[in-house]
């Protein structure tokens, strides 16, 4: 072990403990994002009982990579009002979407959108959007201002949609390590969410680019 490994280790703990933290205090308050149906789905809060089908998911969309550990613990504990669940008629998790609040976040009063997806063979029935709705419905009556997202800039799949949505490209930043250029998006429930067509729509178009600034060395 290098010398340098435990306090590694203690900055990856403190920086846990933080996240971890600043979550349950935004949403001490929170109530928990409320049932809704679309067809012969229930879109309700990702309870306990529904947070090993929603890491499954997730990890099936990521290559088997799973959620890291810190945010497994968060949604342990608040995944009933960070997290959106897709249910079919058996009650399998078959869409789901997680939140949470950063630092910028908290200063600008607007949500983290960390994952949202929806296995392949229930795609095209609508849940991306109704997903969206039911964390769009639950965080503005809990009195937050909007969306934010990190997007890499050669992740078209991800982007293009996001921006028919009403994301705007805020910032652009070179991810430290890798290089890559990613860009860091908003969204604003009352002025900037675009509802009607979305990425599910084999008709839709894109929104135009709203707004950048310059771009930067490092994430904010």
């Amino acid at each position: 072990m290098s010398n340098n490994a435990p306090g590694r280790y203690l900055r990856v703990a403190v920086e846990a403990a933080g996240l971890i933290g600043r979550n349950l205090r935004r949403v001490r308050r929170f109530t928990p994002v409320p049932l809704r149906c679309h067809e012969a789905y229930r879109l309700c809060a990702m309870r306990r009982i529904h947070l090993n089908g929603a890491l499954a998911l997730y990890a099936e969309l990521h290559e088997g990579r799973p959620l890291d550990l810190p945010r497994r613990l968060l949604y342990r504990l608040a995944g009933d009002r960070l997290g959106v669940v897709a249910l079919d008629v058996e009650g399998r998790v078959v869409g789901a979407a997680f939140y949470g609040f950063n630092r910028r976040d908290l200063r600008e009063g607007r949500v983290h959108s960390n994952f949202s997806g929806v296995l392949p063979e229930h795609r095209g029935r609508g849940l991306a959007t109704e997903l969206r709705r039911s964390g769009i419905l639950h965080f503005r009556a809990n009195g937050v201002r909007g969306y934010s997202a990190r997007i890499t800039a050669d992740n078209v799949a991800s982007l293009k949609p996001s921006l028919k949505l009403g994301f705007r490209i805020v910032e652009r930043y070179q991810e430290p390590g890798s290089g890559e250029e990613r860009y860091y998006l908003v969204c604003d429930f009352d002025s900037d969410y675009r509802e009607a067509e979305n990425d599910e729509h084999p008709n839709s178009h894109p929104a135009p680019l709203l707004s950048t600034t310059p771009q930067r060395n490092a994430a904010p």
